[in-house]
């Protein structure tokens, strides 16, 4: 008997050993790795939910380099993580990233397929959606002299092994529409529309930009962070532009409207034991480093600003004026923002003009099949749409993220280092020429935008034969679709990301919102829970 126990002790040691040999040789083969520049993007709507994306470029210094630990966030709790985040090498390579919770607000963000890189750098882009309003980091107050504001603090966060970063930029997209033909910076000047701290001004570099959609974009850069870096803002926007209420403040927080700390008269703003032991030692060292973000707004101290705005000039593997021509209409419209009900809204009504499908039910939507098309001649997108609703003429979330996801890659692929602006100029003069040349006087006509895009969606298949002449609402199903979420991209890289997970916001995010850069972040996010950034490459 003491044989047996002995050899099961003698086995459990032994596999305790080749565990933690295995775990060892692991730690000391990762990739080391130091952090070049980080780009944050936030994409605020009107009720304080956002998308925060992150573009985060990575150095190799020793060994393969598979990924990092994401934590930080604190009050920020994180609804849903995009699985079409990516990563690009510094040799143009494209991977998928296998995202996983570890627990305590802390992520492990790798490229998938156990892959690594072993020279050059390698940029990672991800996102995920939030709520600033009921974290407490956008929140309403008044000015000692009546004027209603809402009061942006909050910090992305910090990071380690980030001695030599060379910038960390904070991208804020805000829901207001800018004026057309307009200066963005004047705008904003003339009509005092942000107010900033003091210390803000002083530390950062301030710009004010013009997105795809014509929001309003604050842009904060700081050259040569260092390490541990905490990149905190505190400004403060109109009041009109949120729907916020006082019950959103968390009570731990004091704002200067109601100290009268301020006032409104500035401008901008045995064996296993020892095995396990062993292994807590690496572990613990390996995450020393992670750290979390600021907590609560603090007290406020507004005076008097006059600053000269310096010229801001952002690296990033997104090449100014590049254009990205390869977009079908579908992907098109996903690049400008159309909302996502409405992109599906408008393939069912076509789809239904061309005599294919029958809604006999809106509430919830119930198709029936009458004729069988020829899907070879339908895009990807019409193929999967079809078929989705041919076998049991209903739409599942299942299968609509099924279709999102295609469409997120395959933007990605085609627009990963467009510049997202000048490429959504493109499509929106291509549609206004393509409308005139047909001789339906566009100015005249009409002026809404994604009427214009469906009559240059409809009227340019090569499939579809019946007419459009503005004579019908092709989004009369958008209400019915049964979707969680309403743009697959929104606006431009940077912010309108998802950058407003409505281009899933800027165009697929900025890649696509960097490609997927401004984008990716509406629908193409799968469901995952929180999230938080600090280091730890390995």
């Amino acid at each position: 008997m003491k044989s047996k126990e002995s050899k099961q002790i003698i086995f459990m040691v032994i596999v305790g050993l080749v565990l933690f040999s295995s775990i060892l040789l692991q730690t000391l083969l990762a990739g080391k790795g130091q952090i070049l520049f980080v780009e944050t993007e936030v994409g605020l709507k009107q009720n304080g939910e956002a998308v925060v994306g992150y573009t985060v470029q990575w150095q190799v210094l020793s060994g393969e380099l598979h990924g990092f630990y994401f934590e930080g966030n604190d009050r920020l709790k994180v609804g849903m993580v995009s699985r079409d985040s990516y990563a690009v090498d510094s040799s143009e390579k494209m991977y998928k990233l296998d995202i996983s919770y570890v627990g305590s607000g802390k992520w492990d963000i790798v490229l998938a397929n156990g892959q690594g890189v072993s020279h050059g750098t390698v940029t990672f882009v991800f996102y995920f959606t939030t709520n600033f309003a009921n974290a407490g980091y956008l929140v309403p107050t008044v000015s000692k002299s009546g004027r209603e504001l809402a009061a942006f603090n909050w910090a992305p966060v910090q990071w380690d092994e980030a001695s030599g970063q060379k910038h960390y930029a904070l991208k804020i997209l805000t829901p207001f529409i800018l004026p057309g033909d307009i200066s963005p910076r004047e705008y904003v000047e003339e009509n005092q529309l942000i107010l900033t701290e003091k210390w803000v001004n002083e530390r950062y570099r301030i710009d004010y930009q013009r997105s795809g959609t014509d929001r309003l974009r604050l842009v904060f850069f700081k050259e040569y962070p260092g390490n541990k870096y905490h990149m905190r803002t505190q400004f403060y926007m109109p009041a009109d532009w949120f729907s916020l209420t006082d019950s959103m403040r968390p009570p731990d927080i004091s704002y200067p409207g109601e100290s009268g700390i301020f006032e409104d008269n500035t401008l901008l703003f045995g064996g296993m034991a020892l095995v396990v032991i062993i292994f807590f030692v690496i572990m613990l060292s390996k995450h020393r480093s992670m750290i979390t973000a600021h907590k609560g707004l603090d007290d406020v101290r507004w005076e008097n600003l006059n600053w000269t705005p310096p010229k801001l000039v952002l690296s990033s593997f997104r090449k100014p004026g590049k254009i990205c021509k390869s977009l079908t209409p579908l992907e098109a419209a996903f690049y400008l923002g159309l909302p996502l009900k409405r992109i599906l809204s408008s393939m069912l009504d076509a789809m239904v003009a061309e005599g294919y499908l029958e809604v006999i039910g809106e509430s919830p939507l119930l198709v029936k099949m009458l004729t069988q098309p020829d899907t070879s001649r339908l895009d990807p997108y019409e193929r999967h749409f079809f078929n989705s609703l041919a076998d049991d003429g209903q739409l599942s979330q299942e299968e609509l993220e099924s279709l999102m996801n295609l469409a997120v890659k395959n933007i990605q692929q085609k627009a990963w280092d467009a510049d997202v602006e000048a490429t959504q100029k493109y499509y929106a003069k291509r549609i206004e020429d393509y409308i005139i040349d047909r001789g339906k006087g566009i100015r005249e006509r009409f002026i809404n935008r994604d009427d214009n895009w469906y009559y240059w969606y409809y009227h340019s298949h090569r499939y579809y034969s019946r007419d459009y002449d503005f004579d019908r609402d092709p989004y009369q199903y958008e209400t019915s679709i049964p979707v969680d979420v309403d743009h697959l991209i929104q606006g431009s890289v940077s912010s309108e990301i998802i950058h407003d997970l409505n281009v899933c916001h800027d165009a697929c995010h900025s890649a696509c919102h960097s490609a997927c850069h401004s984008a990716c972040h509406s629908a193409c996010h799968s469901a995952c829970h929180s999230a938080c950034v600090s280091g730890g490459s390995h």
